[in-house]
């Protein structure tokens, strides 16, 4: 029996199937939580040339870099599951009905090649082109793209000086892979920014705050409103399971169709951009996520709840951490170190402001001693 944690509340298949975008946001809206934390390494990447530090550029302007899901440690994270033997299955059968086959619900994907591959021959040779198979057809324009795209990549494959009896299952091999790959990549065209919701887990300073040398932000949740409505909108808890749900039947719709209905889309959400292994389950994550709509500036960041506090990592230098300071105090925002606990394996705030800590101070000696 599979099962399913939303905000460390146990769910069964049923409740997760049938819980809709509107409901989870009723529950979001009047248990909201009152903060949310962000982790951040503090380090530099080179970015077109540039030297960019996004975890500084996020504190200075209250922004949050918003990450392609490719990018994400988990390679599973976003990964839709597709059964690629039946998602070829189908999508041949597509094409050759669309060719006028008229095909055998007991054909598989071999028979179906066949019979397509003599039609699309014997329409070549009559001097036919190959775009009378779908130009006149009134679908979408997204559908007919696709159309275009999959006849423009046979061609491609059957003008080879190399084609042979093998040239047209080679073609269609290679077209529908491109076609399963495009719908595996479309979670990238997604944008995700995660939070937490403690800002002392030891794993989450290890991971994402460079191995505690980081900082980490509070962010301070307001009342909803139509100032913060389109955050509220996309900011959803993680769904943690055992289970991956299949979405190939999503995806024919979805490819024949040009487009997902609403409850499809959330499918999509719940199942694909969502889900995660129980085995990051101790992460008690959220995702504010964006299809182009929350993006601020062409480098994916985005505006979020005004910063509360600043948590210092406990292995952050004495050079790092005056300067975030610096940052701290002119724009008023409160700061702490974070410490480990003596007696237990725990974080805990430091009692000491980081300016009179002897342990900064000799951690500055020695640095400058270098």
């Amino acid at each position: 029996m599979s099962v399913y944690f939303i905000r460390d509340v146990e769910q069964n298949e049923e409740q997760i199937a049938n819980l809709t975008m509107a409901e989870l946001f009723e529950i979001n809206i009047h248990k909201m939580r009152k903060s949310f934390f962000k982790y951040f390494p503090n380090t530099t990447k080179r970015i077109n040339k540039v030297n960019r530090n996004f975890s500084l550029e996020a504190l200075e302007k209250n922004t949050v870099f918003l990450s392609a899901p490719s990018s994400f440690d988990d390679p599973y994270d976003c990964n839709l599951f597709i059964d690629a033997n039946e998602f070829a299955l189908q999508r041949i059968r597509y094409y050759a009905q669309l060719c006028g086959v008229n095909v055998n619900s007991e054909w598989n994907y071999k028979e179906v090649s066949m019979q397509l591959a003599e039609k699309i021959y014997t329409h070549g040779v009559s001097g036919k082109p190959l775009d009378e198979f779908y130009k006149h057809r009134q679908d979408c324009e997204i559908i007919r793209l696709h159309h275009e795209a999959f006849f423009l990549r046979l061609q491609l494959e059957l003008s080879s000086p190399d084609t042979n009896g093998e040239s047209y299952s080679v073609a269609f091999n290679k077209a529908i892979k491109e076609e399963y790959d495009e719908i595996q990549n479309t979670a990238n065209r997604f944008r995700v920014a995660c939070f937490a919701e403690t800002p002392y887990s030891m794993l989450l300073w290890s991971h994402y705050a460079n191995y505690h040398q980081g900082f980490c932000i509070e962010y301070e949740t307001p009342d909803y409103s139509s100032d913060n409505a389109e955050i509220y909108h996309n900011l959803f808890p993680v769904i943690y399971t055992d289970k991956r749900t299949n979405l190939t039947s999503l995806s024919l719709n979805w490819r024949s169709n040009g487009k997902l209905s609403n409850e499809e889309l959330w499918d999509f959400y719940k199942y694909g951009l969502l889900s995660k292994s129980l085995d990051w389950k101790y992460q008690q994550e959220w995702r504010l996520i964006s299809c182009d709509n929350l993006i601020t500036d062409d480098t994916y960041n985005c505006h979020f709840f005004k910063i509360k506090k600043v948590y210092l990592g406990n292995k952050m230098s004495a050079k790092d951490r005056k300067k975030i300071i610096k940052i701290c105090q002119r724009k008023s925002i409160p700061y702490v170190g974070v410490i480990i606990s003596p007696d237990k394996f725990e974080m805990k705030d430091c009692n000491i402001l980081c300016e009179n800590c002897q342990r900064i101070k000799q951690l500055k000696k020695r640095s400058t001693s270098k």
